[in-house]
């Protein structure tokens, strides 16, 4: 009884080992392609970026692996990314799951408490994909960003959302983009979490937020667009400042981040199903 008892528990054991992009079961949340809780920093998941700042878009922030971290916000454990402003220069976090985790064809929610944008914050949850393509072709899709240009414009900063895609055979005249802007129907930058949903399949990207549809992107055969969004893509999330979605290139604009000050985003939970 006792070999067989220590047979089964081996067993057991090489039944667990598993590959990255296997589901996983999360005990009392259900059965999950994937979820991560953050209750440390998973770097067989996740990249910490570094980048000079201009690097991209014209933002304003360096990338570095300080401004990323795993601590602690209203109880739970939580991912960090974290803006911070040092006289001229400023500073936050960046991460990715290029090349560890990707999918296609599901469902990803992400919890995120949000700072506020005011004038110069650009924080964002979005995806790329993991093909080893040049940008646009490899495809993108933008879940949610906010600090966007006219939301500041109109004062709408904590409700105006911004959703998109990308994609398309090069950078410059090549490159094509749909979005949708409008203002959602209660601020996401109340100090509470909220949750960002996409749900994907082989004819539509549809965005939620809190349950409430946001957009539907169409990427069905007949669409024009299925080339680029029929691959797996990995996760990305960023807080970035100023920039050309803020409409923002002197840092003396941001309004948002005081020298001296750190602002936060906190996920604290992805999801894949």
């Amino acid at each position: 009884m006792k070999k067989t008892a220590v047979l089964l528990l081996l067993v057991c054991l090489m039944q667990q080992s598993c590959s990255s992009n296997d589901v996983v079961d999360t005990g009392e949340h259900g059965n999950f392609f994937f979820k991560d809780d953050f209750e440390s920093f998973d770097e067989n998941i996740w990249t910490k970026e570094v980048h000079e700042a201009g690097w991209v878009n014209q933002e304003l922030q360096a990338y570095d692996a300080a401004h990323v971290s795993v601590g602690t916000d209203e109880g739970k454990s939580v991912l960090i990314l974290t803006a911070e402003r040092k006289g001229n220069k400023i500073y936050s976090g960046r991460v990715n799951s290029k090349g560890k985790k990707n999918f296609k064809f599901k469902k990803i929610e992400a919890s995120i408490k949000l700072p506020k944008t005011a004038n110069g914050l650009w924080p964002a949850f979005w995806m790329m994909g993991d093909n080893g393509k040049p940008w646009p072709q490899c495809g993108e899709i933008d879940i949610m960003e906010m600090g966007e240009r006219n939301g500041i414009t109109e004062a709408t900063t904590e409700t105006f959302l911004n959703t998109a895609i990308h994609y398309g055979t090069d950078a410059g005249s090549g490159h094509q983009q749909e979005y949708q802007a409008a203002n959602f129907s209660h601020s996401l930058q109340d100090g509470q979490y909220h949750v960002y949903t996409l749900d994907w399949n082989e004819d539509r990207l549809t965005v939620s937020v809190d349950n409430i549809k946001f957009h539907s992107f169409d990427i069905s055969q007949t669409s024009g667009r299925s080339a680029y969004f029929h691959d797996n893509f990995f996760i990305l999330f960023n807080l970035a400042v100023g920039g050309s979605f803020t409409g923002i290139s002197d840092i003396n604009e941001i309004t948002a981040l005081k020298d001296g000050e750190k602002v936060n985003m906190y996920i604290d939970w992805v999801k894949i199903n």
